[in-house]
């Protein structure tokens, strides 16, 4: 799992420099007002007014993103590049030219990225020279980035910026909704919606009537977290109906749009339901070792989910939140629920 933090972008002003460069040479600026400074927000993002401006007529409207900047943008885009927002766009079926592979690669198939450029810059921060040769006419950005870095793509083109931190489904809607394409996200959420029936009929008799389950992070630094509802929720609860442990629900009262919360490993037994799945730091050497003490330690042993064989570790991609492994773990989670 890829986890986005807020980094201090060293060279920004070096690279803003070199953008302005590049633009006067091409003889071209289309940029939209430059934005304030971002807020991250884990709240879903604003979409666009449901009737186009008048600018409709000539290609563009005006569309108001998660930071509450207005920015024209294509009715039709036509070169899009999705920084973190490959998966959406993929599950749409719509083409991207650009994304950064550092974090689509974790979701997209080599056959998927096929004719997609790399656009990965210095940390979170897309290359600001491979952006330009791309020639887009749209940039879809997360809410992490950098206030400098969403001003300077947006002399290169629109620059929508999304809610990171909304919902998968959310996600869907505004990425179709920025293509031109609504229709495509309500196809895609039929699709989805057959397909949890479906897998719904498969696990039902091996959950238990008002049956709870929890998830949780092990990092490689010993660090221990507890998911809210919006990573492996919308399967665990939404799909497959468990119910959400009460300590779980009490963490989050005070802010159900924060993804995760840390804990330590001693409060791990308040917070685990009749189901517990763990996704694992990582499969080099020191991510099993820091597993393996924890697996092996007193408290994990003494949980109710460990000694009833109902405690599952998971890999990483089980904490994706993405339409394409929303998908892809209503398979997963069946896959284990049921097995012998």
């Amino acid at each position: 799992m890829y986890t986005p933090a807020r980094q201090k972008n060293g060279i920004t002003l070096l690279v803003l420099l070199l953008t302005a460069l590049l633009l006067a040479a091409c003889g071209s600026n289309n940029a939209p007002a430059a934005s304030p400074s971002p807020s991250p927000s884990q709240e879903a993002s604003p979409t666009s007014s449901a009737e186009p401006s008048p600018s409709a007529e000539s290609g563009t409207r005006e569309y108001e993103d998660a930071l509450g900047r207005k920015v024209e943008i294509p009715t039709r885009p036509e070169r899009i590049i999705a920084h973190y927002y490959a998966s959406e766009f993929t599950a749409l079926g719509v083409p991207i030219i650009g994304t950064n592979y550092l974090n689509a690669q974790l979701v997209l198939t080599q056959d998927q990225l096929e004719g997609i450029e790399d656009i990965g810059g210095d940390g979170l921060v897309p290359n600001i020279e491979k952006v330009l040769a791309l020639e887009p006419d749209l940039i879809v950005v997360p809410d992490f980035l950098e206030a400098a870095d969403v001003d300077a793509l947006s002399k290169v083109a629109p620059t929508v910026v999304v809610a990171y931190g909304a919902d998968a489904f959310e996600h869907v809607r505004e990425v179709a909704d920025l293509a031109g394409k609504p229709e495509l996200a309500e196809a895609w959420q039929k699709g989805y919606d057959e397909k949890v029936a479906k897998q719904r009929e498969v696990v039902q008799a091996q959950i238990k009537p008002g049956e709870t389950a929890s998830a949780f992070v092990l990092y490689s630094d010993k660090k221990l977290y507890v998911y809210n509802k919006q990573r492996l929720g919308p399967t665990m609860y939404d799909a497959f109906g468990f119910q959400v442990p009460a300590k779980v629900t009490e963490l989050f009262a005070s802010d159900p749009s924060q993804l995760w919360a840390e804990i330590s490993l001693e409060k791990l037994p308040e917070y685990v339901g009749d189901r517990i799945f763990l996704v694992g730091p990582g499969d080099d050497e020191e991510s099993k070792k820091v597993l393996n003490e924890v697996l092996n330690g007193p408290v994990w042993s003494t949980l109710p989910a460990v000694k009833n064989n109902q405690a599952y570790i998971v890999g990483s991609r089980w904490a994706m939140n993405d339409p394409l492994s929303l998908e892809w773990l209503l398979d997963e989670m069946a896959a284990v629920l049921t097995a012998k």
